[in-house]
């Protein structure tokens, strides 16, 4: 007979596993466990002890001791049961996972608290419960002095002395002080390292004559350390009472190695404790091996744009992570956002984004990343304990449901009106629209994490099996998220539970579909449309979620059906949101709405998918323009930003795939001309430092807070012909007008010279307002790496000239911290309005030394309006869209007349935007038939706003004729000229 491959020995009582270097020992009831190396014991006990709040001690009594794992590489011990108090009660629940490994002599501990006793009857609070500490103990035989390795090395501790890890920045160690311990304790032969110590703090280590205690949850003192501090919703929600309080259903693991002193040096240990062995494989490996249907182009340098950016802003999104102390036993690995005071429960699939470009580049950040987001949300925002209690919003807990982005991740921890945040303090774990195990499964199948697959696999049994009955969806994206679950988990285990899952979501896909467009065709909620009378049809991103699903679904099936569907969906979008002149989608099937290309890199996979299949050239078109825009407008957004954000890089790489498909040439040039184009300061509309200042071409680069209605009008205005107008209803909202931020140049302020004092100043006409409303004041918030750092107030709007035009301003020096900054009009208050109406104009930001103006003025007009003679032609930009350039054919002479009108007497510049692509050149500038000066232009494919008299002209008010004369040979282009009285300083 064969003889089995394990290291396991039966001795009756206990199992010994015998790894070479030592032997591990474990009661096969109790669950006690015993280190040895050779004869010698190194960790004669392990215990973890939970103090509660009242100080009663309650020990570990185990229910379930097995072999999880065996063979001659890694046998793998689950003990498993609750802390107990003398009668035999119990409180939480616990798992001590033992990993044991062939010729090595640490065991890896896993530690898992469960607070898995619940039930059917709970009401919201009864769910939250509280202990004072929980210390894992490890008893030694063994005598030596206990150290702890800081900052500035190995240390040695006194008994009864802590280091406490109490932040993400500082530790105490008796009266000394420290900024971040890695993790690790020794005495004697023992050794003890914890992975990820101060990120998950707070924490502790400390000796007593015989053991040595890890502080998993450490008693915090003094009791008051955390009450009443800065961002106590954000950092100290589970501890702000100084005891550690958390909803039913909530485990958290802790990962520990224990083994010899002698056996390797700390620095080793601590290297292999905070980042295990990882083994990648070439990136075209794991693309060839399609296991992740289509990743990457089957040209690598077609998006090598994509990947330039992605490199960038996964170095912006550790930045954030320091910057904002994404830090904490209950944060780590996750991000703030999906709404005001929430976190974000790694929305969307923020590891899945992570992994695919892991797998696409091999940079192991990116798994970095996606590890620490995978571990948090496999034990915090999954409900792994439920008995179907409605304890809050929503219907009965079910086992594997997620939470939707709250306050604490689980909510529970406010009442239901704190900060305006509604459900999401009570907690939600109901929404559909808002759960995702993608990226877990992957980081499983790659690490065998089984306590990621176990919280994956959670959420994919629940979304396959009770989830759908009575299955319905009241936008798209719930067929799309719980059909990208249902089908991942499919593909993941190849079990028809999953894959029958998605059948039935998707018989209401067909039933409730729209026969054209192949999606529910509904009148869109408030948000998504504020007509009063409501636009029907979807959210783009929402349908372009569904397409993913459907698609993953077609990939299992080969049902023609779904891919005719997912082209009619394609064809929805295009016939009702797109934007040609823009190469980009409104945000819903409603015209009002604005355009978002970010969301068409969630879209473009399904669209890129259809125009392949059908062969629909007109879709072709639409998705390779619009995906270019959607990559420029990841750059413009921040990529960091982005990789927070999630959306875009959730499908972005399955969309390079189907674009990449797509006949005709590489997208290469395209993008990286457009790249060119759309990050040059000079494709502001005029050049100033607010870049749509005077609302005379257009309202670009400002909107309104939902739910008011924007409006670029001509009814009134303070000068020229044009302002921006707000109406309607809001509540809820900070603001009323505010500039476009995270969306990069051309409409986000971020060109400011750091130290510099600036004066802004605003006209603004309030007609009506709320009664009991506060006055309108303007303000200026400074942000750094996509998040608002501090601002100032302008002067307030005087409510007792209501229907007048007002000049609100004030000064400030840009912070070096910034690096972007919005302007935005503020409410005052949250409260509701009804029929609110104001008018804004004439916003500009300049040097404070610049000459005082009541407004400032900016007459342009564009080659396409000029009058032209001789050679010079009207030539189309190649990537600035709906730009035209007027400049001379095959070198001839010419000339481009412009008329102006200015509104006042000034001092004006004059300014054109120009370049010359193929040589350096020159052209003169006439005013009103007087030769002014000659311009030089240097060679560049890029515009730039030149002063073409390097000084001012008195110009009255009224029409003028500026003149642009190009000499034989000359290569400039000229866009645009503007004339303007903001007159340096």
């Amino acid at each position: 007979m064969m003889k089995r491959n394990t290291m396991v020995t039966d001795t009756g009582d206990t199992w010994q596993i015998n790894t070479g270097p030592a032997r591990f020992e474990v009661h096969k009831t109790e669950g006690a466990a015993v280190l040895y190396q050779g004869d010698e014991v190194v960790a004669a006990r392990l215990l973890p002890i939970l103090t509660k709040t009242d100080g009663e001690a309650l020990f570990p009594k185990a229910e379930s001791v097995v072999i999880e794992e065996d063979n001659h590489r890694r046998t793998v011990i689950l003990v498993s049961g609750h802390h107990v108090n003398e009668a035999g009660e119990p409180y939480f629940g616990f798992e001590l996972r033992y990993f044991c490994y062939a010729g090595d002599p640490f065991v890896r501990v896993d530690h898992i608290l469960k607070h898995d006793i619940v039930s059917a009857d709970m009401e919201y609070g009864d769910e939250m419960k509280s202990f004072a500490s929980l210390d894992l103990v490890f008893e030694s035989e063994t005598a030596g002095a206990t150290q702890v390795a800081t900052d500035e090395g190995m240390v040695e501790l006194s008994d009864g002395e802590r280091l406490f890890q109490h932040s993400d920045a500082e530790f105490e160690m008796g009266e000394a002080t420290g900024s971040r311990a890695p993790g690790l304790i020794s005495r004697g032969a023992l050794t003890v390292a914890v992975r990820d110590f101060w990120q998950n703090w707070p924490k502790s280590l400390s000796g007593g004559s015989d053991d040595l205690k890890v502080g998993l949850y450490p008693a915090i003192e003094p009791s008051d350390r955390y009450t009443d501090r800065p961002n106590e919703w954000l950092l100290h929600y589970y501890i702000r009472d100084g005891v550690y309080t958390f909803r039913s259903g909530f485990q958290k693991r802790h990962e520990l190695l224990m083994g010899p002193t002698d056996a390797v040096p700390a620095e080793e240990l601590l290297a292999r404790v905070n980042a295990p062995l990882l083994v990648t494989a070439p990136p075209q490996w794991y693309a060839d091996s399609g296991a992740l249907h289509g990743i990457a182009s089957d040209d690598p340098d077609e998006f090598d744009m994509y990947d330039e950016l992605l490199a960038q802003g996964i170095d912006n999104y550790f930045e954030s992570q320091e910057t904002r102390r994404w830090f904490g036993l209950m944060n780590f690995g996750d991000t703030e956002g999906g709404r005001a005071n929430s976190w974000k429960n790694i929305e969307y699939d923020v590891p899945h984004g992570l992994m695919t470009q892991y797998f696409r580049t091999g940079d192991r950040r990116f798994y970095v990343a996606a590890e620490q987001g995978s571990r948090h949300n496999a034990d915090v925002d999954v409900v792994h304990h439920a008995a179907g209690q409605v304890a809050g919003t929503g219907g009965p807990r079910r086992v594997g449901q997620a939470w939707v982005h709250g306050m604490g991740h689980t909510g529970g921890y406010y009442p239901y009106d704190y900060m305006g945040m509604s459900l999401y303090a009570c907690g939600y774990c109901e929404n559909e629209g808002h759960m995702w195990n993608q990226g877990n499964l992957e980081y499983w199948l790659l690490t065998g994490d089984e306590q990621v697959r176990r919280g994956a696999m959670q959420l994919g049994d629940w979304g396959s099996g009770p989830n759908t009955a009575n299955f319905g969806y009241g936008n798209a994206r719930v067929p799309g998220w719980m059909g990208i679950i249902a089908m991942s988990t499919y593909f993941a285990t190849y079990d028809d539970y999953y894959l029958n899952g998605m059948r039935l979501m998707y018989e209401v896909v067909q039933e409730l579909g729209d026969e054209k467009y192949g999606l529910w065709v509904h009148p869109l909620a408030s948000g998504h449309c504020n007509c009063e009378v409501k636009h029907e049809g979807e959210a783009g991103f929402m349908a372009g979620v569904m397409m993913t699903a459907l698609k993953h679904f077609y990939q299992a099936t080969g049902d023609e059906e779904i891919a005719q569907r997912i082209v009619k969906i394609a064809n929805f979008i295009a016939d009702t949101m797109y934007e040609p002149e823009k190469s980009a989608f409104h945000y819903t099937s409603c015209p009002q709405t604005g355009v978002s290309p970010i969301l068409t890199m969630i879209t473009t996979n399904g669209m890129a998918f259809a125009a392949n299949y059908s062969g629909d050239e007109r879709l072709r078109e639409i998705v390779r323009d619009s995906f270019v825009e959607g990559i420029i407008q990841l750059e413009r957004g921040g990529a960091g930003a982005q990789i927070i954000y999630g959306l875009p890089i959730a499908s972005a790489p399955y969309a390079m795939y189907e674009v990449g498909r797509i006949p005709g040439p590489s997208l290469r040039e395209q993008l990286y001309g457009a790249r060119q184009a759309a990050m040059n300061p000079a494709t502001r509309p005029v050049p100033s430092l607010v870049p749509n200042p005077d609302f005379e071409e257009t309202g670009d680069g400002w909107r309104t807070r939902p739910e008011l209605l924007y409006e670029w009008t001509t009814e009134v205005s303070h000068t020229g012909e044009a302002c921006a107008k707000a109406t309607g209803k809001i509540a809820g909202q900070g603001e009323y007008f505010v500039t476009y931020y995270s969306c990069g140049p051309p409409w986000e302020i971020q060109w400011l010279e750091i130290g510099r004092t600036y004066r802004i100043q605003l006209w603004l006409r309030v007609d009506h307002i709320g009664d009991g409303i506060p006055a309108p004041q303007p303000r200026v918030a400074f942000r750094t790496s996509g998040v608002t750092n501090g601002g100032i107030q302008l002067t307030a709007y005087d409510m007792t000239r209501a229907g007048e035009w007002q000049m609100l301003e004030g000064e400030f020096e840009v912070p070096d911290y910034y690096d972007a900054l919005y302007i935005a009009v503020s409410t005052g208050t949250r409260d509701p309005q009804e029929d609110v109406l104001m008018y804004l104009d004439d916003v500009n930001i300049v040097p404070a030394e610049a000459p005082r103006r009541d407004a400032y003025v900016y007459p342009s007009m564009t080659a396409d309006e000029a009058e032209l003679s001789g050679g010079v032609r009207l030539i189309q930009d190649k990537f600035q869209r709906n730009w035209t350039n007027a400049a001379p054919e095959a070198g001839q002479a010419g000339s481009a007349s412009f008329t102006l009108d200015m509104p006042i007497d000034d001092d004006y510049r004059v300014l054109v935007r120009t370049k010359s692509p193929d040589a350096d050149a020159s052209f003169t500038v006439s005013i009103d038939g007087a030769e002014q000066a000659t311009v030089e232009v240097d060679q560049s494919v890029n515009y730039d706003w030149v002063d073409a008299l390097g000084d001012v002209i008195e110009l009255s008010a009224g029409t003028h004729e500026i003149t642009v004369t190009w000499p034989a040979g000359s290569s400039a282009a000229v866009q645009k000229i503007c004339l303007t009285n903001e007159v340096a300083p």
